[in-house]
């Protein structure tokens, strides 16, 4: 009887042993396949001085859609400096300035969606990140656009509604 129950012990614990061993190869398989690998670029340099050349707005649509300079009588300007300071004016007034960080990431909502890469930036005043909020962007040649939708997000520090921000180097 002894000699059974050692038996049916040692079959349990062969039994519990192998599912260990496969519950184990099961996460390693799928940590293995799920994760990512990042490829590590830098973001695009941003420097320069930049004109406002138009908003497109997703929502609300409206006759006044795209925004444009000649239809808001607002001229603006954004500079990047290579010492990461940054400001902006608006019909030749500062409206705001501080310092910036650019970052390089990517972002999938959920398994399976398209996995957004971008390229962002983060605006500091004092030291602080202003409101938690940074501008993905891209630059194509000449112009640069912030976009929440390169992080796919609906807000943006430059914008803070869904849409895009177009800009000309100067």
């Amino acid at each position: 009887m002894k000699v059974k129950h050692n038996m049916i012990l040692n079959e349990n614990h062969t039994m519990k042993t192998k599912t260990k061993i496969v519950l184990l190869i099961l996460l390693l398989l799928s940590l293995t396949f799920s994760c990512k690998k990042e490829t590590s670029s830098p973001a695009k340099d941003i420097t320069g001085q930049w004109k406002w050349i138009f908003t497109y707005k997703i929502y609300p649509l409206s006759d006044s859609n795209p925004l444009t300079p000649q239809n808001t009588g607002i001229q603006e300007i954004l500079v990047f400096n290579t010492n990461h300071t940054w400001f902006k004016t608006q019909n030749n007034i500062r409206v705001d300035s501080g310092t910036f960080s650019l970052g390089h990431g990517s972002h999938t909502a959920y398994p399976g969606a398209l996995t957004a890469i971008y390229d962002s930036i983060s605006y500091y005043q004092n030291g602080i990140h202003v409101n938690g909020w940074q501008d993905y962007y891209n630059i194509f040649h000449d112009t640069l656009e912030f976009s929440p939708g390169f992080g796919d997000r609906y807000l943006s520090y430059t914008l803070p509604f869904n849409g895009s921000k177009f800009w000309i180097k100067q």
